[in-house]
Protein backbone atom coordinates (compact mmCIF):
# COMPACT_ATOMS: atom_id res chain seq x y z
CA UNK A 1 0.00 0.00 0.00
CA UNK A 2 1.20 3.50 -1.17
CA UNK A 3 0.92 6.14 1.93
CA UNK A 4 -0.04 9.17 0.96
CA UNK A 5 0.16 12.37 2.26
CA UNK A 6 -2.36 15.48 2.53
CA UNK A 7 -2.00 18.43 3.94
CA UNK A 8 -4.80 20.20 5.42
CA UNK A 9 -4.52 24.15 5.75
CA UNK A 10 -7.01 25.93 8.33
CA UNK A 11 -6.47 29.73 6.83
CA UNK A 12 -6.84 31.20 10.24
CA UNK A 13 -4.61 32.62 12.95
CA UNK A 14 -5.73 30.28 15.57
CA UNK A 15 -5.40 26.10 16.72
CA UNK A 16 -8.68 25.90 18.26
CA UNK A 17 -9.79 23.65 15.68
CA UNK A 18 -7.02 22.18 14.36
CA UNK A 19 -7.24 18.83 16.44
CA UNK A 20 -10.72 18.54 16.23
CA UNK A 21 -10.68 18.68 12.52
CA UNK A 22 -7.62 16.26 12.20
CA UNK A 23 -9.20 13.49 14.31
CA UNK A 24 -12.71 13.75 12.34
CA UNK A 25 -11.28 13.87 8.85
CA UNK A 26 -8.50 11.26 9.46
CA UNK A 27 -11.45 9.10 10.93
CA UNK A 28 -13.42 9.46 7.14
CA UNK A 29 -10.04 9.62 5.31
CA UNK A 30 -9.22 5.96 3.48
CA UNK A 31 -6.31 3.84 5.22
CA UNK A 32 -3.64 4.83 2.98
CA UNK A 33 -3.62 8.64 3.62
CA UNK A 34 -2.07 10.88 6.61
CA UNK A 35 -3.23 14.24 7.54
CA UNK A 36 -1.62 17.00 8.94
CA UNK A 37 -3.39 20.17 9.70
CA UNK A 38 -2.17 23.43 10.18
CA UNK A 39 -3.28 27.06 10.53
CA UNK A 40 -1.54 30.41 9.26
CA UNK A 41 0.42 32.12 12.11
CA UNK A 42 -0.92 35.55 11.10
CA UNK A 43 -3.80 36.60 9.52
CA UNK A 44 -7.84 36.99 10.78
CA UNK A 45 -9.22 35.06 14.05
CA UNK A 46 -11.93 33.75 11.44
CA UNK A 47 -12.79 34.35 7.49
CA UNK A 48 -15.86 36.08 7.52
CA UNK A 49 -15.55 38.84 4.52
CA UNK A 50 -13.55 39.63 1.52
CA UNK A 51 -11.13 41.54 3.75
CA UNK A 52 -10.74 38.40 5.87
CA UNK A 53 -9.39 36.46 2.68
CA UNK A 54 -7.13 38.95 1.28
CA UNK A 55 -5.79 39.03 5.14
CA UNK A 56 -5.22 35.26 5.27
CA UNK A 57 -3.85 35.09 1.45
CA UNK A 58 -0.05 35.55 2.29
CA UNK A 59 0.31 33.11 4.83
CA UNK A 60 -1.94 30.33 2.75
CA UNK A 61 0.86 30.95 -0.26
CA UNK A 62 3.66 30.69 2.22
CA UNK A 63 2.55 27.19 3.63
CA UNK A 64 1.46 26.03 0.22
CA UNK A 65 4.90 26.63 -1.39
CA UNK A 66 6.57 25.91 1.26
CA UNK A 67 4.77 21.83 1.58
CA UNK A 68 4.03 21.58 -2.45
CA UNK A 69 6.91 19.23 -2.73
CA UNK A 70 6.06 17.44 0.62
CA UNK A 71 2.82 16.59 0.26
CA UNK A 72 0.45 14.48 -2.29
CA UNK A 73 -2.75 17.26 -2.22
CA UNK A 74 -3.40 20.15 0.19
CA UNK A 75 -6.90 20.96 1.21
CA UNK A 76 -7.58 25.10 2.06
CA UNK A 77 -10.16 24.66 5.15
CA UNK A 78 -12.67 27.22 4.53
CA UNK A 79 -15.68 27.43 2.45
CA UNK A 80 -14.58 30.84 0.71
CA UNK A 81 -11.92 28.68 -0.91
CA UNK A 82 -9.67 31.76 -0.06
CA UNK A 83 -6.61 32.20 -2.66
CA UNK A 84 -7.54 28.82 -3.75
CA UNK A 85 -6.87 30.32 -7.78
CA UNK A 86 -3.26 31.71 -6.34
CA UNK A 87 -2.50 28.28 -4.98
CA UNK A 88 -2.82 26.20 -8.06
CA UNK A 89 -0.64 28.72 -9.74
CA UNK A 90 2.37 27.89 -7.65
CA UNK A 91 1.60 24.44 -7.33
CA UNK A 92 1.51 21.22 -9.37
CA UNK A 93 -0.02 18.92 -6.69
CA UNK A 94 -4.11 18.59 -6.39
CA UNK A 95 -4.89 21.68 -3.91
CA UNK A 96 -9.02 21.51 -3.34
CA UNK A 97 -11.26 23.61 -1.73
CA UNK A 98 -14.36 22.96 0.34
CA UNK A 99 -16.63 25.52 -1.21
CA UNK A 100 -16.11 24.56 -4.87
CA UNK A 101 -16.57 20.78 -3.92
CA UNK A 102 -19.25 21.13 -1.97
CA UNK A 103 -21.45 23.17 -4.49
CA UNK A 104 -20.79 20.94 -7.75
CA UNK A 105 -21.65 17.96 -5.36
CA UNK A 106 -24.31 19.52 -4.87
CA UNK A 107 -25.89 20.11 -8.28
CA UNK A 108 -24.98 16.20 -8.75
CA UNK A 109 -27.47 15.69 -6.38
CA UNK A 110 -30.42 17.02 -7.33
CA UNK A 111 -32.43 20.05 -9.47
CA UNK A 112 -31.70 23.02 -6.77
CA UNK A 113 -29.49 23.20 -3.85
CA UNK A 114 -29.39 25.98 -0.17
CA UNK A 115 -26.36 26.68 1.19
CA UNK A 116 -26.51 27.27 5.44
CA UNK A 117 -24.52 30.35 6.09
CA UNK A 118 -23.40 31.64 9.25
CA UNK A 119 -23.90 35.08 8.79
CA UNK A 120 -26.20 37.33 6.47
CA UNK A 121 -23.51 39.30 5.92
CA UNK A 122 -21.63 36.28 4.25
CA UNK A 123 -24.41 35.90 1.55
CA UNK A 124 -23.30 38.20 -0.97
CA UNK A 125 -20.04 36.55 -1.44
CA UNK A 126 -21.36 32.97 -1.30
CA UNK A 127 -23.76 34.30 -4.45
CA UNK A 128 -20.37 36.15 -6.11
CA UNK A 129 -18.93 32.35 -6.06
CA UNK A 130 -21.77 30.67 -7.09
CA UNK A 131 -21.97 33.04 -9.85
CA UNK A 132 -18.60 32.93 -10.95
CA UNK A 133 -18.83 28.91 -11.61
CA UNK A 134 -21.75 29.38 -13.42
CA UNK A 135 -24.15 27.36 -10.97
CA UNK A 136 -26.15 30.38 -10.07
CA UNK A 137 -29.56 28.44 -11.77
CA UNK A 138 -29.10 25.58 -9.25
CA UNK A 139 -29.35 27.68 -6.30
CA UNK A 140 -32.53 27.31 -4.39
CA UNK A 141 -31.33 30.04 -1.49
CA UNK A 142 -28.57 31.00 0.45
CA UNK A 143 -30.70 30.76 4.18
CA UNK A 144 -28.52 32.53 7.22
CA UNK A 145 -27.97 31.25 10.68
CA UNK A 146 -27.54 35.31 12.29
CA UNK A 147 -24.64 33.43 14.27
CA UNK A 148 -20.71 34.49 13.91
CA UNK A 149 -18.61 31.31 13.31
CA UNK A 150 -16.86 31.62 16.82
CA UNK A 151 -20.20 31.66 18.32
CA UNK A 152 -21.16 28.65 16.38
CA UNK A 153 -19.77 25.84 19.17
CA UNK A 154 -21.61 28.20 22.54
CA UNK A 155 -24.37 26.81 22.91
CA UNK A 156 -24.77 23.72 20.69
CA UNK A 157 -28.49 23.13 21.09
CA UNK A 158 -29.21 26.41 19.85
CA UNK A 159 -26.74 26.30 16.56
CA UNK A 160 -29.15 22.88 15.94
CA UNK A 161 -31.93 24.34 16.50
CA UNK A 162 -31.11 27.26 13.87
CA UNK A 163 -29.76 24.65 11.00
CA UNK A 164 -32.93 22.44 11.02
CA UNK A 165 -34.97 25.70 11.00
CA UNK A 166 -32.72 27.21 8.67
CA UNK A 167 -32.87 23.78 5.91
CA UNK A 168 -36.29 23.14 6.30
CA UNK A 169 -37.38 26.76 5.73
CA UNK A 170 -35.06 26.14 2.48
CA UNK A 171 -37.30 23.26 1.64
CA UNK A 172 -40.34 24.45 2.05
CA UNK A 173 -40.10 27.83 0.41
CA UNK A 174 -37.27 27.52 -1.88
CA UNK A 175 -37.90 24.08 -3.16
CA UNK A 176 -34.32 23.03 -1.95
CA UNK A 177 -33.83 19.18 -2.70
CA UNK A 178 -30.23 19.41 -1.56
CA UNK A 179 -28.60 21.12 1.63
CA UNK A 180 -24.82 22.50 1.65
CA UNK A 181 -23.17 23.43 5.31
CA UNK A 182 -21.80 27.13 4.77
CA UNK A 183 -19.06 26.81 6.96
CA UNK A 184 -16.39 24.36 7.92
CA UNK A 185 -17.04 25.20 11.66
CA UNK A 186 -20.31 23.34 11.47
CA UNK A 187 -18.74 19.98 11.20
CA UNK A 188 -19.48 19.32 14.38
CA UNK A 189 -23.00 19.29 14.35
CA UNK A 190 -23.03 17.21 10.86
CA UNK A 191 -24.22 13.57 13.01
CA UNK A 192 -26.69 15.02 14.57
CA UNK A 193 -28.23 17.29 11.83
CA UNK A 194 -28.68 14.01 10.08
CA UNK A 195 -31.32 12.55 12.34
CA UNK A 196 -33.57 15.03 11.50
CA UNK A 197 -33.34 15.63 7.89
CA UNK A 198 -34.21 13.66 5.22
CA UNK A 199 -32.56 15.36 2.25
CA UNK A 200 -28.74 15.51 0.88
CA UNK A 201 -26.69 17.19 3.53
CA UNK A 202 -23.62 18.01 2.19
CA UNK A 203 -20.70 18.77 4.80
CA UNK A 204 -17.79 20.55 2.85
CA UNK A 205 -14.93 19.54 4.62
CA UNK A 206 -15.54 15.56 4.19
CA UNK A 207 -16.35 16.35 0.61
CA UNK A 208 -13.32 18.41 -0.20
CA UNK A 209 -11.33 15.36 1.49
CA UNK A 210 -12.55 12.83 -0.38
CA UNK A 211 -12.79 14.83 -4.06
CA UNK A 212 -8.64 15.26 -3.03
CA UNK A 213 -7.89 11.26 -2.59
CA UNK A 214 -9.83 10.90 -5.52
CA UNK A 215 -7.90 13.37 -7.75
CA UNK A 216 -4.55 11.97 -6.09
CA UNK A 217 -5.65 8.41 -6.28
CA UNK A 218 -6.19 9.00 -10.27
CA UNK A 219 -2.78 11.03 -10.79
CA UNK A 220 -4.89 14.46 -11.96
CA UNK A 221 -4.32 17.46 -11.32
CA UNK A 222 -5.08 21.46 -11.94
CA UNK A 223 -4.66 22.02 -16.13
CA UNK A 224 -1.48 24.52 -16.57
CA UNK A 225 -2.81 25.58 -20.04
CA UNK A 226 -4.44 28.59 -18.96
CA UNK A 227 -6.21 29.73 -15.33
CA UNK A 228 -3.71 28.01 -13.60
CA UNK A 229 -0.37 28.45 -14.79
CA UNK A 230 2.51 28.26 -13.39
CA UNK A 231 3.18 31.70 -11.61
CA UNK A 232 7.39 32.62 -10.65
CA UNK A 233 6.40 35.07 -8.21
CA UNK A 234 6.87 33.04 -5.26
CA UNK A 235 10.36 31.43 -5.63
CA UNK A 236 11.06 27.64 -5.05
CA UNK A 237 13.55 27.52 -2.41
Amino acid sequence: MIMRKILVINPIANSRWNKTDGDYLQKIASHEITLNVVNIKQGPETIECSADIGYATPEILRIVNDSKKTYDGIMINCFADPAITAAREISDIPIIGPGETAIILASMLGHKFSIISPQKSIVPMFETKIANMGLTHKLASIEDLNMPVNDLESDVDETTKRIIWAINRAVEYSHAEVVVFGCTGLLFLYEEILKYINIPVIEPAAAALKMLETLISLGISHSKEGLYFYSKIIKDE
